[in-house]
């Protein structure tokens, strides 16, 4: 007898747990987790990439309230009214942060945006470290392959950086600068800033680009003088932002450069420095 009612009271007990878990499982399926939805800020421009054409292309803001409009760094042809930009008579290759600023008081608005095309590093290649290659970056990401390398893309065009002893792959882009020093027959000193002009088989649709080539050599890192220290150092975190500083292979004064905010630090050529040792 009481081994009966041990066993009625554990099916008894059993039946409840399984009660529970169905009941369990029912609420929450009946009541599924909230999902967090991010909240999308407003932005200044339909498209965050930019590109010219053969014809030109005048870009418009999508708000139309009144204010005033700037950007930064120095090289984007901006209507500081309307924010209409002008893209193929800016720098290309460059991230601009636009700033809108409402006339009513009410909050500013800022957008990044980006001019497609490609820039160089700021940086000081070392040649006896095997540092002799400056490879192009492509929309202000390092991450980012250039379309259609070789292939529908290319590069010095009309041979300038050539002729001026600048040696540029045709069809990635890549400055081989230990070559291009021997091709100057450089002891101190830059080379000629000639034009890379250049189409890319993008958004584009190869209208021509071109960006300005200017290379520095010197023996030691001791020989760079102090204006070309004091750009880079003005320079850090302006094209790409902090994910995409200036990198150098030597040491450079620790200590920040001051520039005027009325005439902000231009961006172009790319400060491409070699040393020898």
């Amino acid at each position: 007898m009481w081994e009966i009612k041990m066993r009625q009271r554990l099916l008894f007990l059993l039946f409840c747990l399984v009660m529970g878990i169905g009941f369990s499982c029912k609420k929450d399926k009946s009541n599924p987790p909230i999902k967090v939805v991010p909240v999308n800020k407003p932005k200044l421009y339909a498209d965050t990439v930019l590109f010219v054409q053969v014809s030109g292309v005048i870009v418009h803001p999508v708000i139309t309230a009144a204010g005033s409009y700037t950007s930064t760094p120095d090289g984007l042809q901006i209507d500081a009214i309307t924010g209409d930009i002008d893209v193929n008579n800016s720098e290309t290759g460059l991230k601009y942060k636009v700033t809108f600023t409402p006339a009513d008081g009410s909050a500013v608005k800022t957008s990044f945006i980006i001019i497609s095309g490609i820039n160089y590093l700021d940086k000081i290649y070392n040649l006896a470290a095997g540092d002799s290659i400056a490879t192009p970056v492509y929309n202000a990401d390092n991450t980012l392959a250039i379309p259609d390398e070789g292939n529908g893309t290319a590069f010095d065009e009309n041979g300038g950086c050539g002729k001026a002893g600048i040696v540029v792959d045709a069809g990635n882009a890549k400055i081989n600068l230990a070559k291009s020093v021997r091709n100057q027959g450089i002891d101190t000193g830059a080379t000629q800033e000639v034009k890379l002009v250049y189409h890319i088989n993008d958004g584009s649709n190869k209208a021509p680009n071109g960006l300005d080539v200017k290379i520095y050599f010197y023996r030691t890192a001791a020989e760079i003088p102090q204006y070309l220290t004091d750009l880079l150092n003005a320079r850090k975190g302006m094209v790409y932002g902090d994910a995409l500083a200036p990198m150098t292979s030597l040491a450079l004064s620790a200590s920040p450069v001051a520039f005027s905010k009325a005439k902000p630090t231009r961006t172009r050529p790319p400060c491409i420095i070699v040393v020898s040792r």
